[in-house]
């Protein structure tokens, strides 16, 4: 592991993470990842003594407490693993959840002449007021108030000097370490270290970048354009650099002050809704949501808006992701254990597993829930399950499904903060609801017939090149096999033209289809154009139908 000049480099900080792991009484930490014996060797120097009162403390707490002591690689690295609830035990997503990023600020002199050069002029030429005392403050960036020359109130956040130089060197670390107890530690491989440390550098690439959070804002303020429930902070783009953001300022109450809530009349019923259904609409149909939406990135303003900030973390779903999500919110509420199997088993990447255990596993889970309404379903509780389940059959869930799940674990605690008979699912069932009606919708169905026949079409055309290429491989390995598939360019050629043929047949239902529709408003409002392209439409699918017709017919002589 230390063989390289770099890794050499990184001894002395090798050494301080080795001390504050010791301090922290993670003595075994230490052992497990073979790391004793440099600490062994330095033990005189680095102090292996606990601290007694961090000693105290449960193994969960302790570890909080270390990566908040070893700055933000490590405080990111603990966010990851607190979106982990496939690989850690409730009470370590517990502790980690409370690792909220929060700093001592960096003096405004340091800050300053940063500021000055992401400006391109003095602070002063650029804002008609600056507060120089930080607001907040987290271990990458702080953020100031401020106002512009047009006397609106922003929120400048900054990145702290240095942290981006830190940052490399901890996760170069990182890697080092990974890889090594990766490969010199069988069982370290149920943990996949070196996939975790590149999640959190993708991760850290997109917080530690403020132009990418810019953009994400701006898109979810986008998506949000027409809800007045909804405030996204505007990003003044003219401002924004790798290292500096400027937005507006949310001058609201705190998600994490109840009492403020109560006292300014704030329904708290209507800003769960509204928070609920805000991240929902981002997972389940725009597929790019806030992956982070705890009480502190909330804020509640007058008339029961809610406001998001801190668009650092965010997750994306593919529309196969939203899919496959929707499918096991659907077993979920059916109750069906083997169509929530089939679901999770996708999402397993091919690992080894008892598929009838597994079924059993949460068909057990589900019985709980058997004769329970709605409101008595915790989803939080039920995904938390679900991913104990998965754990115990030493499975893992991709990254971006590990980050939505805790997204909506999250999401749950901070509903019920506000209302404590507050229940997720009975919000995410009208949406699957609807999504699964639209997803069985005609020009749905024919894109996916559409794309289903472009793959057979692609799989055949190259079938026997990968045939050939499988007995090429065969036969260089000194073993000669030879493939003769009798027919193979005919079989090939019928389903080409069977293929075409259907796809003509899913053109030819939807022009029926649309050219009905048109003609039936056209009969209801007058409309001429209407009328004729409809009846074109009618009349195009006629002739492909009579097409199709002879086209089969002659198959069927071909075939005699």
């Amino acid at each position: 592991m230390l063989e390289s000049i770099d890794r050499l480099r990184a001894l002395p900080r090798l050494a301080e993470i080795i001390r504050v792991l010791a301090r922290h009484g993670l003595q075994d930490l230490v052992h497990s990842a073979g790391l004793h014996r440099l600490a062994d060797e330095t033990a005189g120097v680095l102090g292996w003594e606990a601290d007694p009162a961090i000693a105290q403390r449960t193994l969960p707490e302790r570890g909080r407490l270390a990566l908040e002591a070893l700055g933000p690689a490590f405080v990111k690295l603990g966010q990851v693993l607190a979106s982990r609830v496939d690989l850690l035990p409730a009470e370590w997503i517990a502790s980690l959840d409370e690792l909220h990023d929060r700093a001592t600020p960096v003096p405004y002199a340091r800050v300053e002449a940063q500021l000055k050069a992401d400006l391109g002029k003095p602070v002063e030429e650029a804002f008609s007021s600056f507060e120089t005392e930080a607001s907040a403050a987290g271990s990458i960036a702080q953020v100031y108030r401020a106002a512009l020359p047009d006397g609106r109130e922003v929120a400048v956040k900054v990145r702290r000097p240095g942290v981006e130089e830190t940052v490399k060197a901890d996760l170069i670390l990182l890697e080092s370490v990974a890889a090594w107890w990766q490969g010199a530690h069988p069982e370290a491989r149920r943990y996949q270290p070196m996939e975790l440390v590149a999640q959190l550098r993708k991760s850290i690439a997109r917080e530690i970048d403020f132009m990418a959070e810019g953009r994400s804002q701006e898109r979810f303020a986008e998506s949000f354009e027409g809800d007045p429930a909804i405030v996204i902070p505007h990003v003044h783009s003219s401002f924004t650099t790798a290292s500096l953001l400027v937005m507006d300022w949310i001058d609201g109450v705190p998600g994490t002050d109840l009492a403020a809530i109560d006292a300014a009349g704030l329904d708290r019923q209507a800003l769960a809704a509204h928070g609920t259904d805000a991240v929902l609409k981002m997972v389940l149909v725009d597929g790019f949501f806030h992956a982070d939406p705890h009480p502190g990135n909330v804020f509640f303003l007058p008339g029961n808006r809610v406001a998001l900030i801190d668009f650092g973390m965010v997750g994306w779903l593919s529309h196969r992701r939203r899919d496959e999500l929707i499918d096991l919110l659907a077993a979920v509420s059916a109750h069906d254990a083997e169509a929530m199997r089939d679901v999770l088993l996708q999402w397993a990447d091919g690992r080894k597993v008892s598929a009838e255990r597994f079924a059993e596993d949460l068909g057990r889970l589900l019985h709980l829930y058997e004769h329970a309404t709605l409101r008595e379903v915790s989803l939080a509780m039920l995904l938390s399950e679900i991913a104990t389940v998965i754990r115990e059959h030493r499975l893992m869930l991709p990254p971006d499904l590990a980050m939505l799940f805790k997204a909506l674990i999250t999401l749950e605690a901070l509903g019920t903060r506000l209302v404590p008979r507050f229940r997720l699912i009975e919000h995410v069932t009208p949406y699957v609801r609807m999504l699964v009606v639209r997803r069985w919708s005609p020009g749905r169905v024919a894109g996916r017939l559409s794309d289903a026949m472009r793959e057979w079409a692609r799989a055949v055309r190259v079938a026997p090149r990968v045939l050939e290429s499988l007995a090429r491989r065969f036969s260089d390995d000194g073993i000669a096999v030879r493939f003769e598939v009798l027919g193979m360019e005919r079989s090939a050629r019928r389903l080409e033209r069977g293929l075409d043929r259907a796809t003509i047949g899913v053109v030819t239902a939807a022009l029926i289809v649309g050219s009905s529709i048109l003609v039936a408003f056209a009969a209801g409002h007058a409309s001429f154009a209407m009328t004729f392209f409809g009846a074109v439409g009618i009349f195009v699918a006629i002739v492909n139908i009579v097409w199709l017709v002879g086209s089969i017919r002659r198959v069927g002589r071909d075939d005699r």
